[in-house]
């Protein structure tokens, strides 16, 4: 091997070493980073929100009064199509990072195991609560406690395009977090 390295020129081996550091680099696996993400990352594209609500209350020039029999179907109609509002499959299996409020489900002392990361705080107790796709049920292997609640919070971990039921908001995505840190 030396003997032929010696008879090919400066630049052969130059040529040489750079495509063998290229191809080993490309084979190396990609960063373990996580894919940051944001709220409307959650959406799909074609979905818009306003507009399922315009056409559940016939039209954004229907006047509704707030009370009337009228407001409260359209508001049951809402809650309903906003349980199975859909989700990027593509998100599925991916190790994401993404910051919002937490809602407590599950204690254990002081430490939580089991809650709800939504967009922004008080989601979920307030009426609407937020569509499917916009909460994430996030579950823990180990307890993590929790400063205030009104605190936002990053959580990362491995993204699941699985429902999770509740009483207090349906989550469209379920993250299994390794990391739970203030936001900064």
């Amino acid at each position: 091997m030396t003997a032929i390295l010696r008879r090919l020129s400066p630049r052969r081996v130059l040529v040489m070493v750079f495509i063998a550091a290229f191809t080993f680099s490309a084979a190396l696996p990609a960063s373990d980073a996580p894919r940051q993400l944001e709220w409307d990352d959650l959406m799909p594209a074609d979905w818009d929100l306003l507009e399922q609500l315009n056409e559940l209350r016939g039209g954004p020039e229907g006047a509704i009064e707030d009370g009337s029999p009228e407001a409260d179907a359209v508001m049951r109609r809402f809650v309903t199509a906003g349980q199975s509002a859909p989700v990027i499959p593509e998100l599925d299996g991916q190790r994401v990072k993404i910051p919002g409020f937490v809602v407590p489900l599950d204690f254990e002392g002081k430490g939580l195991r089991e809650f709800l990361l939504v967009p922004y705080f008080g989601a979920c107790i307030h009426v609407p609560p937020p569509p499917a796709n916009q909460v994430v049920y996030v579950k823990t292997a180990k307890s993590h406690e929790l400063g205030e609640l009104y605190d936002p919070v990053w959580v990362t971990g491995t993204l699941r395009t699985q429902a999770h039921l509740n009483d207090v908001g349906n989550a469209g995505y379920t993250l299994e977090a390794v990391a739970i840190e203030p936001y900064k």
